[in-house]
């Protein structure tokens, strides 16, 4: 069995920060371990896609290329999108690869699985497994706010469109607001929202990378033999027809199964798992990778900023003797120079219990803001079997604020319509938010750095005293 030692030895290697001194070390390791072979190959199959995506976008960002909006008053949910930092491998590291590469070659074929009977494939790398130029495998069926493609070839396009044929890539939603729904062939249907990354194939057999964010599917039945096939860090997931959500971070996958049901094999032991309709389980090296009954949705919530930035977009800041933690809007900057201020919190995450809204809720905001400004405050909702379902907001005039003083507002959200940038998809949405799982409550100020930040969200299920 692998330390987490290991593991880390592993990570470094692919990230090209492996010390002089371990370079002996990863020799042994790869050279004794069947299993750190194979998750050498798993960590360079979405280091390989990650490096792709990652030079271009760090390209994009030198000739300072951005998705475009419509204008101010399309008054979209956007925030900044850090590009992954690519780092090309030196000839050291690259020595130790080729030193171990023949070991690897000869004994893939009997240890690569690491005793995965149920899984019968590698992970494939990512680049061959495109589909043939020219053959469109799939047609967007549904998108919002800034999402960038790389197409076959590495051609990035931002400005793509309903009804376009695509035939293999990648796409990335940019911030938090993003959203993208993709339809195959067959009419399964996979659907990223948020700051996602998402490589999709289909060479008679359908191959998802989701290397992290969130995807939602809705899978027809395919051939017993060649199931659907979606990678993420941490696991394998095999899927013959169903419906279900999975949500991808760096050590850790969460899965909800709607209908039917799907199996998961964790890359850290190769341990399997068949997740049954209405469960759901994380797979984590650290966790026990036992399946568990979905929790009934709960319609109170609280956010905890003061445990740090997870599910969090904004420059979080940890509290102090005198200060709470909070987190302050980041920019996102158009081709047209507009800038928008964002700060946003992940609400239905990890495996918390779902949050829904009803007629009577209300929300709670506490923060601060430098300077008075418009803000627009809005919640981002999505089905109960995780379609998206639409970004509902509200506006509060200049006039609400004081500069450089702490603001406690409560807004009823039968207040909140839906984003004037959705309109086109309006007949296709629900005309209010009740009902609907909370994906994401966000804030954001337009042009000027308003200073805003926010410490305290919260969700409240029924009137309640504003003081409380």
């Amino acid at each position: 069995m692998m330390t987490q030692a290991d593991i880390e030895l592993l990570e470094q290697y692919i990230d090209g920060t492996l010390a002089d001194d371990d370079v002996g070390q990863l020799r042994i390791l790869l050279r004794d371990s069947a299993e750190a072979r194979a998750m050498l190959r798993s960590l360079a199959t979405i280091d390989f896609g990650l490096q792709d995506i990652a030079a271009t976008a760090d390209s994009d960002s030198r000739g300072s290329h951005h998705e475009p909006i419509e204008d101010e008053n399309t008054d979209t949910m956007l925030s900044e999108r850090t590009p992954i930092p690519w780092k090309p491998r030196t000839t050291k590291f690259m020595g130790v690869l080729l030193a171990v590469a023949a070991l690897i070659i000869v004994t893939l074929s009997a240890t690569l699985y690491f005793q995965r009977p149920s899984t019968k494939r590698p992970v494939d790398p990512i680049a061959t497994q495109q589909a043939i130029a020219g053959q469109p495998i799939a047609k967007i069926t549904g998108l919002s706010g800034p999402l960038q493609w790389t197409g076959d070839g590495g051609q990035v396009d931002f400005d793509m469109r309903v009804g376009a044929e695509l035939a293999g890539g990648t796409v990335e939603g940019l911030v938090p607001g993003s959203w993208f729904e993709l339809t195959f062939s067959d009419g399964s249907t996979a659907t990223i929202s948020g700051d996602s990354l998402l490589t999709f194939s289909d060479d008679g057999q359908k191959k998802l990378h989701l290397k992290e964010g969130n995807l939602s599917s809705n899978v027809v039945p395919q051939p017993a033999h060649k199931p659907m096939l979606i990678y993420t860090r941490s696991a394998l997931l095999e899927v013959l027809g169903t419906q279900f959500e999975v949500e991808a971070e760096a050590a850790a996958t969460m899965l909800n199964v709607g209908d039917g049901s799907v199996r998961v094999t964790r890359f850290s032991d190769g341990n399997s798992v068949d997740v049954p309709a209405r469960h759901r389980v994380v797979a984590a090296a650290d966790r026990v990778m036992l399946p568990k009954p979905v929790p009934p949705s709960v319609s109170q919530w609280k956010s905890e900023l003061h445990l740090g930035p997870i599910g969090a977009h904004g420059m979080w800041s940890p509290g102090t003797d005198t200060q709470e933690a909070k987190l302050g809007a980041i920019p996102y900057t158009t081709p047209q120079g507009k800038t928008i201020y964002t700060a946003s919190l992940g609400v239905s995450c990890g495996d918390k219990p779902p949050v829904t809204l009803q007629p009577a809720s209300r929300l709670r905001l506490r923060g601060r803001i430098v300077s008075p400004h418009r803000m627009y405050v809005g919640i981002t909702v999505r089905q109960a079997k995780g379609a998206f379902a639409g970004r509902f907001q509200t506006i509060q005039p200049a006039d609400e604020f004081l500069s450089g003083e702490d603001f406690d507002m409560t807004l009823h959200v039968q207040d909140f319509r839906l984003d004037p940038s959705l309109d086109a998809m309006k007949d296709k949405l629900p005309g209010d938010p009740f009902n609907l799982v909370v994906e994401s409550i966000w804030c954001h100020t337009l042009d000027k750095q308003a200073g805003l930040e926010i410490s305290q969200v919260e969700l409240i299920p029924r009137a309640e005293d504003d003081s409380q």
